[in-house]
């Protein structure tokens, strides 16, 4: 479960398009200082005469996390045209400060990690890039901690399918089940019906 996700309940100028499907997770910093507030981002998109800030969160210095956009809206945080089409399919992070110049604090990249893993849980594995990835732009910067992050990330998920592996070795060893099976494949109604049957046996 993430950190406490601060509400900022922004009024955004105009509607906001529901996103059309949800493919990825996409980084940016807001190539400012640490002391860049979500409200600075805020006035900054205003002033681009767009609806109100193209991020769906926002992580401060500190670590705390702010909503930006609602996260099943479509966003404003990357080029949009036929061949790019992020704002449309992703969820947009920006941590402020710039990391061209410098890496994000140990807070700020504790967030991200606790963030990403709470969107996991409703959109299962999506990729992680970063604006580079889907726009020519230095964003978020050469100084940013990719294997690190990357890294966090899959210690997470091994941690996290770590104890789907228990139960079925629990399973094994109680007689359910005779074999190893992937814990996430959808169970048959024989599968079920057998692993019934030996819990019967055993009585």
């Amino acid at each position: 479960m993430a950190k406490i996700i601060n509400e900022t309940n922004i009024q955004f100028k105009s509607t906001l398009s529901n996103r059309r499907a949800t493919k990825r997770i996409v980084i940016h910093h807001a190539a400012s200082s640490f002391t860049t507030t979500w409200q600075d981002i805020q006035r900054w998109h205003l002033e681009r005469g767009w609806a109100g800030i193209g991020y769906h969160y926002v992580i401060h210095a500190d670590g705390s996390i702010y909503r930006g956009r609602p996260e099943d809206k479509a966003g404003a945080h990357a080029y949009q045209d036929e061949k790019h089409e992020a704002n449309s399919d992703g969820i947009g992070i920006c941590l402020v400060g710039n990391f061209m110049l410098t890496q994000p604090t140990t807070p700020q990249l504790d967030s991200l990690v606790e963030l990403v893993k709470d969107i996991w849980t409703r959109y299962p594995d999506i990729p992680v890039v970063g604006h580079r990835e889907v726009m020519a732009t230095s964003c978020p910067g050469d100084r940013f901690p990719w294997a690190e992050l990357r890294l966090r990330l899959e210690v997470g998920k091994k941690v996290a399918e770590q104890w789907k592996l228990d139960i079925i070795e629990r399973a094994k060893k109680a007689g359910l089940i005779t074999e190893d099976h992937d814990p996430d494949e959808p169970a048959t109604k024989w599968f079920v019906l057998a692993v019934f049957l030996n819990h019967m046996g055993k009585k």
